[in-house]
């Protein structure tokens, strides 16, 4: 422990001079604490991950394989990766993830819709994922969001990325219904609708923080 003269202040270091005044300390030191050295983490994946991914991997090649040997026309295997995909989604992206909340719900929104258009086609059916199951996805994840940042005690703009992006996907089903793809119109106008309330419900409830948030983002 080093001393200085003139501050009467103890300092633990090794340099020569008072950080505060700049005058020369008195003591050699030598009481300074020791402390291990860093240690950085490992990059190793853990055990059970591993385990679980030759497992994955292990279930995906078997049902592929047996799928094959007793094809009688269905290739349902496709809905056993599907399933093995959206598994390992989850367990990435939420359970192990640390990220925000919001963004681990715009994962799962994105990777489910996607899951679902999969197995349609798999199932070589139509007039359920994209006119329904899609646009109720959309909604129920803006719905999701604002529940959560009506409930948590964190800054509403940690939020606002997510929530934005998650608004203009919910305008998709609406824009698909439009150009033909989609032939069920209630569905998209429900995602939509909740969308558009959602913006003026920003518009009108959010703080001044919140507002200069959104002209940054969309440059107004």
């Amino acid at each position: 422990m080093r001393k200085c003269p003139n501050c009467l202040v103890e300092v633990k270091t090794n340099r020569k001079t008072c950080p505060l005044c700049g005058q020369l300390l008195t003591g050699d030191g030598s009481n300074l604490p020791t402390h291990p050295p860093y240690q950085p983490q490992s990059k190793h994946i853990n055990l059970f991950l591993r385990i679980t991914l030759f497992i994955t991997i292990v279930a995906g090649l078997v049902s592929v394989l047996i799928n094959i040997l007793t094809y009688e026309g269905v290739m349902w295997a496709g809905y056993v990766i599907l399933g093995l995909i959206y598994m390992w989604i989850i367990i990435k992206s939420t359970i192990l993830s640390r990220r925000n909340i919001a963004k681990k719900l715009l994962i799962q929104m994105i990777a489910l819709s996607l899951i679902v258009i999969g197995i349609e086609n798999l199932s070589q059916t139509s007039g359920w994922a994209l006119d329904y199951v899609v646009p109720s996805i959309c909604g129920l994840s803006v719905i999701a969001i604002i529940i959560l940042i009506v409930s948590k005690k964190m800054r509403y703009n940690d939020y606002l990325l997510y929530l934005i992006t998650t608004i203009l996907i919910s305008f998709v089903p609406i824009i698909l219904y439009w150009t033909d793809v989609v032939g069920v119109l209630w569905p998209s106008v429900t995602s939509a609708t909740i969308g558009v309330i959602t913006i003026v419900g920003m518009v009108i409830f959010a703080d001044t923080a919140t507002k200069d948030e959104l002209k940054k983002r969309f440059h107004i």
